[in-house]
C-alpha cells in the first residue's frame, strides 16, 4: 500500500512539470492575425509600386514633352507672340537623294504603265484600263511622297484658343489650308513616309482629331524632332 502512494505521487509529480497545452482558440486567433498583417503588408507593397509606375509614366511623358535644343542646321523658323502663340514657319525640303531616286522610279514606273493603259484604251479594252488603275495610283503616292510633300512649305500658328495652318508649293499654289480650336490639337509626332532604297524619309505629322498634316517631308529627322517638341510644348 506504502510503494502504491509513492508511485501515485511520483506520477502527479510528473504532471505538475508538465506545462499544460494552451487552448487551440488562442493559436487560431494568432493565425488569423497573423494572416491580416500579410494582407495590410502585401496591399503596401502594390500600393507603392502602383505610385512608382506612375511617376515613371509622368516623368516618360515630360522627358518626350520637353522641348529639345535647336538644331544647328535647323533651317526651320519658329518663334512666340507677346500674347504666346506660336509661331512656326517650315521651309521646303528641296532636292535630295530620296527625291532624286523617286523620280528616277516614278520615269521607270510611268514608262511601263502609260504605253500598256494606251494600247488597252485603244483596242478597247475598258475592263483592261480598269485593271492598270491601282498602278496609276501606286506611282501617284511614291511621285507625292517623294517630289510634291518635300516641295511644301508650311506656316502654322498655335495660339491659346485656335490655330491655322496654310501649305504651299514654289510659286505660291495652295495646296493645303485649314483652321480650329487649339483644343482639337493631339499633338504632333515625327513618322516616316516613305522608304526608297532602304533610305528613310520623315516627316512631322500634326494630328487634329481624324484628321493630319505632314510637316517638313524630306527634312533631317533630328529637325523634325525639335519641331515636333516645340508644337507639344
Amino acid at each position: 500500500m506504502r510503494r502504491k502512494l509513492l508511485l501515485l505521487g511520483a506520477v502527479a509529480g510528473v504532471r505538475g512539470l508538465v506545462p499544460a497545452p494552451r487552448p487551440r482558440t488562442r493559436r487560431i486567433a494568432r493565425h488569423v492575425f497573423d494572416n491580416d498583417e500579410v494582407a495590410a503588408a502585401r496591399d503596401d507593397v502594390e500600393a507603392a509600386a502602383a505610385r512608382l509606375r506612375d511617376a515613371e509614366r509622368r516623368l516618360a511623358e515630360a522627358k518626350r514633352s520637353a522641348p529639345r535644343p535647336r538644331p544647328a542646321n535647323a533651317r526651320t523658323l519658329i518663334d512666340r507672340s507677346d500674347a504666346g502663340t506660336l509661331l512656326l514657319t517650315v521651309p521646303p525640303a528641296g532636292l535630295g537623294g530620296s527625291t532624286l531616286m523617286g523620280a528616277a522610279f516614278g520615269a521607270a514606273w510611268f514608262s511601263a504603265i502609260v504605253p500598256a493603259t494606251a494600247g488597252m484604251v485603244a483596242t478597247g479594252a475598258v475592263l483592261g484600263g480598269v485593271f492598270m488603275a491601282p498602278f496609276w495610283l501606286a506611282g501617284g503616292a511614291v511621285l507625292k511622297t517623294t517630289l510634291v510633300d518635300p516641295a511644301k512649305k508650311t506656316t502654322l500658328s498655335v495660339g491659346r484658343y485656335a490655330w491655322e495652318l496654310s501649305q504651299t508649293l514654289p510659286g505660291g499654289v495652295a495646296v493645303s489650308s485649314d483652321r480650329g480650336a487649339t483644343d482639337e490639337l493631339a499633338g504632333a509626332d515625327v513618322a516616316v513616309t516613305v522608304v526608297t532604297n532602304g533610305v528613310p524619309q520623315y516627316a512631322c505629322r500634326l494630328v487634329a482629331g481624324a484628321r493630319a498634316w505632314g510637316l517638313g517631308d524630306g527634312l533631317p529627322r533630328g529637325e523634325l524632332e525639335w519641331v515636333a517638341s516645340e508644337i507639344n510644348d
